[in-house]
């Protein structure tokens, strides 16, 4: 049985997180509304970090016209996890606090119209690692920007941080 260890991903996923502030603040935009973190677990795996150069940042979708492969934080363990799944292999995940759940499939049941465990457990991921970015002062360089909205999206919108009706209200860089 295959394991995704999303604490293992977490260490990439912060090492890419840094890099890209820096990357941010020496490209020196204008403006800097956001920095959204699409991220696709079901028909590939991978996560990408946008920094919205627009005025003021809305949950819209506008980030998904700018992924470019070499710019993706590849995990393609958690593709193969999820093709082997559908051929009846189930997989473990280990969750960023330490639990752990199975991932089974089964074929010949539908699937039921719910919130998907791995999916929800990848963008709890992403949001526990900008917490602790922001606690560790990662995101210091940006405060010239004003109120930079950190936003949490899975492409297929399976999952997103904050709730719309937070956006702009809280997990400000």
């Amino acid at each position: 049985m295959q394991t995704i260890d999303l604490r293992e991903d977490a260490k990439i996923f912060r090492r890419e997180l840094e890099a890209t502030v820096e990357h941010i603040v020496a490209s020196m935009p204008s403006c800097l509304s956001a920095i959204e973190f699409g991220y696709a677990c079901d028909q590939s795996g991978w996560i990408f970090i946008h920094p919205d150069e627009r005025p003021a940042h809305q949950r819209d979708g506008a980030w998904t016209t700018n992924i470019e492969d070499e710019k993706l934080i590849k995990y393609d363990h958690w593709i193969e996890a999820i093709e082997a799944s559908f051929e009846g292999e189930a997989f473990t995940v280990i969750k960023y606090d330490g639990s752990k759940f199975v991932v089974a499939f089964d074929k010949d049941e539908p699937e039921e119209e719910s919130e998907d465990p791995f999916v929800k457990s990848v963008g709890e991921m992403i949001l526990e690692v900008l917490k602790t970015a922001k606690v560790d002062g990662v995101f210091s360089k940006l405060k010239h920007f004003g109120s930079v909205q950190l936003d949490i999206e899975d492409f297929n919108g399976g999952w997103g941080w904050p709730e719309y009706d937070d956006l702009g209200k809280t997990n400000l860089a």
